[in-house]
């Protein structure tokens, strides 16, 4: 009997009345799938015409499956899609069990059993994929990542798809429903492409092998029919999942994906060789390896059980940044060589390529479609073009791995020759902390301890194409310049590498070569109190031999961009006040300590200081310098001097460590010169900024040189001084932030509370007001004798910048807030940029 109204609904019931494998158990699901001309009495055949029909009835009943899991169970009841997957699979591996024990189905003809057992195991490989693909894509962590080759979220996918689909049934029913299907009224050349399909599906070995779940797909791998040079190549075959198919732009998109992408002819290192395509599957070389989601995934879990051994913290890791960013960079130098010379040889079309040529954009560039060779470590790009699912041409959430999609390709926009950009900063952040970013801003370890790259990496990931390579535009690739009549690439990944080498280079020498950079926290950060500086003034002249290593005029504009930002247009100009500072700060603290010494009338032997008193024939004190002291300021007394010799020498060591920590190495005046009032705010807040490295220290060394008295007053002015400079400075950097957010600046934080250290900085101004006006208003009642507690106040001030500057804004919250400034002075920059 022929049923020619099979239906899903119909289908549905029968399936999950399967328990047993016998004659009678069958005849309801193998009439409804068209089986019983097969199996007639008189044993004919079944015609073409009856099979054409029943394939057709068999794939409208798989494209009719619901694509998520609540609109199964809508339809089809509560018991739903995991219950039906359940009873498959519990059916279906039996039947392998009494196929191999001689059971019933030995009584029936092979090919109708054999049929039947095929179309319900493709009927179960559909509804896993389906599950698989939702769960991928409602993963809420990018660290939540399916997994490998063989394996997955939903069920164990090697004891059931592996299982299955290495049955020679299954595997000839996926054959024969996927098989490719000539459509009436196509072109001559659609034709020509036609047969080429339809070759290349015909020299498969009908054996196959399960390799791994896609977002939309399930992969395969297997041999051809035949040997080639006396080898049988392997492929693997993508094959969409039924249910998406009767999306027309996914169709389409995978009709015509070797027609767009094929590489057979250019020699490609990095791009999968594609053999054929169809609506409904891709044919293309199989590659041993990994993807590098799984690899990633490896590392970053090996990394957090040595940070849960050592108790250290996370890192940000040069080597690894540097490895893979340079396998990346060499797989899209060649994707934009392949354009390049698809555009000069005419061929290609596509829906991702500008007037019918291939553009060298993947638009699809993540970890899932980057394959690492187990030959030769190489990255191979897979699944090119865009991925419907983020334009929500597919129901459902993105999925984790949409972090690393550009927003013009989720928005769908045509125009998307800089979706790669943003890929690939997204892809250098993930190599060098292990994590993607999913708000679309660098992460802070890179402004902590590699600004060089967190600069180069916000040029890549703005969120507006137009503002990516703002600072290292490349310009055409010089080999662009050729004869094709398409348009010349607007800018060059090989010269962008140069860049991204040169940065690495520059992160490396100011960190004296060391590959993996820390954020020490708890105890471990208390080492920093050791260093006074912060390491500044080295890091500062390291940066600048490397600049002068690389050929690079310290404040040369150069062809690669690196001009005008925060340390390349003003290398010598932060230099020289990097070195100041060391120097005022070495200088003053000698100063104060000699001058203790000379107090408490200890000779320590200096046989300069000897020298000097010889020459200038002055048989004690210091020749000029004791000069300079009041009548009344005696040496040694160190009972009227100890409260100047206290309050100098703690602001000695805390005022050099405030400048150092926070402002040395940036500048405001990266935003240029034509942001109007910007501009001038910038001015007014790089003019107190440099004062705090020198006033300060000139305080200190009047009240040790000339008058002691004058400490209560000096203090009051430093103390004016650093409210002044935080003042202006978290002025300048709120208007920065606003004005980044008013051009649309995506790499600014949309909100004020995801910028670490801007909520901290903002207490220290109410903070060192309060400070300024008490230590103003004590000071000149002591310097006017209306108090008379000097000891006290003296070391109350003293306390006050050892602990709560020193050690708890500096040394503590200092690399915090120093984030909030190094954001802000590269946002300037990209702000002048705009203007």
């Amino acid at each position: 009997m022929e049923n020619r109204g099979a239906t899903l609904d119909l289908l549905l019931p029968a399936l999950r009345d399967l328990t047993g494998y016998s004659d009678r158990q069958l005849a309801r699901l193998r009439d409804l799938l068209e089986l019983t001309a097969a199996d007639e009495d008189d044993g004919r055949p079944e015609t073409a015409r009856q099979r054409t029909r029943r394939l057709k009835a068999w794939r409208r009943m798989l494209q009719d499956i619901p694509l998520d899991e609540r609109s199964f169970d809508d339809r089809f009841g509560l018991a739903g899609r995991q219950d039906t997957i359940s009873r498959l699979t519990t059916w279906c591996l039996g039947y392998r069990t009494q196929r191999g024990t001689g059971g019933p189905t030995r009584r029936r003809p092979a090919s109708a059993a054999d049929a039947l057992f095929g179309f319900v195991s493709l009927f179960l490989l559909t509804l896993l994929g389906l599950a698989e693909s939702e769960a991928q894509r409602s993963l809420p962590q990018p660290s939540a990542a399916p997994g490998g080759s063989g394996t997955a979220l939903t069920h164990d996918c090697g004891g059931v798809c592996g299982v299955l689909v290495a049955e020679d049934a299954v595997a000839q029913v996926i054959t024969e429903v996927y098989s490719p299907q000539a459509r009436s009224g196509t072109r001559r050349a659609a034709a020509t492409v036609e047969e080429s399909t339809e070759r290349e599906w015909q020299a498969m070995q009908r054996k196959l092998r399960f390799h791994r779940h896609g977002s939309t797909s399930m992969i395969l791998r297997g041999t051809t029919a035949s040997a080639v040079h006396g080898t049988r190549p392997e492929f693997a075959l993508k094959l969409i999942l039924y249910p998406f198919t009767k999306i027309p732009t996914l169709t389409r998109a995978t009709r015509e994906y070797a027609e767009t992408y094929g590489t057979s002819g250019t020699g490609s290192r990095h791009l999968v060789r594609v053999w054929a395509s169809f609506d409904s599957w891709i044919l293309m070389d199989f590659v041993a390896g990994r993807t590098l989601a799984e690899v990633i995934r490896e590392e970053r879990e090996e990394a957090e059980r040595e940070a849960a051994d050592t108790g250290r913290a996370l890192s940000l890791r040069l080597d690894r940044l540097r490895e893979k960013g340079l396998l990346l960079f060499e797989a899209l130098e060649e994707l934009q060589r392949v354009a390049r010379d698809d555009t000069d040889t005419d061929t290609g079309i596509g829906p991702d390529s500008v007037h019918g040529r291939f553009t060298g954009v993947h638009a699809d560039l993540s970890p899932s479609n980057i394959i690492v060779s187990d030959a030769d470590g190489t990255f191979k790009l897979i699944d090119l073009g865009r991925n419907y699912l983020y334009t929500h041409t597919i129901t459902g959430t993105a999925g984790a791995e949409a972090a690393y999609i550009a927003p013009e390709i989720k928005a769908g926009d045509e125009e998307n020759t800089r979706a790669d950009l943003y890929s690939l900063g997204q892809l250098l952040i993930l190599f060098g902390s292990g994590r993607a970013s999913p708000d679309g801003v660098v992460p802070d370890i890179f402004y902590m301890r590699a600004v060089e790259l967190a600069r180069f990496l916000e040029d890549l990931i703005d969120a507006a194409p137009e503002r990516r390579l703002l600072i290292f535009s490349t310009g055409p690739a010089p080999e662009s310049t050729g004869t094709g009549t398409g348009p010349a690439p607007e800018f060059s990944f090989a010269r962008l590498k140069e860049s991204f080498l040169a940065e690495i280079e520059m992160v490396q020498a100011a960190e004296q070569g060391e590959t993996d950079l820390r954020i020490e926290t708890g105890w471990r950060a208390l080492r920093e109190l050791l260093r006074p500086l912060a390491g500044d003034p080295g890091r500062e002249w390291r940066l600048w031999r490397m600049r002068r290593a690389q050929g690079e005029p310290p404040n040369a504009d150069s062809s690669h961009g690196r001009d005008n930002g925060h340390g390349r247009g003003f290398t010598n100009w932060l230099l020289a006040w990097s070195l100041l500072s060391a120097l005022i700060w070495a200088l003053t603290n000698t100063t104060v300590i000699t001058w203790l010494l000379r107090d408490l009338d200890l000779s320590w032997g200096n046989k300069l200081v000897e020298l000097v008193q010889h020459l200038s024939n002055t048989p004690t004190g210091l020749p000029i310098v004791d000069s300079w002291r009041h009548s009344d300021y005696r040496i040694p007394d160190w009972r009227a001097n100890l409260p100047a010799r206290m309050v100098g020498l703690s602001y000695a060591i805390a005022a050099p460590k405030f400048y150092q920590m926070l402002f040395s190495g940036l500048t405001p005046l990266a935003i240029g010169w034509r942001a109007g009032a910007l501009s001038r705010l910038a001015l007014a807040t790089e003019v107190v900024m440099r004062m705090m490295a020198v006033v300060p220290c000139g305080l200190v060394l009047a009240i040790t040189l000339v008058e002691p008295r004058w400490w209560p007053i000096n203090s009051a002015i430093g103390q004016c001084l650093t409210w002044l400079v935080n003042f202006l400075m978290l002025a300048y950097v709120r208007a920065v932030i606003a004005r980044s957010r008013q051009l649309g600046l995506s790499t600014v934080a949309a909100d004020d509370s995801k910028i670490t250290g801007l909520s901290s900085f903002a207490q220290w101004v109410p903070t060192s007001l309060f400070y300024a006006l008490a230590v103003t208003t004590i000071g000149t009642c002591l310097y006017l004798q209306l108090l008379h507690d000097t000891y006290v106040y003296a070391l109350a001030v003293t306390s006050t910048n050892i602990f709560l500057f020193y050690v708890i804004k500096c040394g503590i919250g200092g690399p915090t807030v120093r984030v909030a400034i190094v954001r802000t002075c590269l946002a300037a920059e990209r702000v002048g940029r705009c203007q």
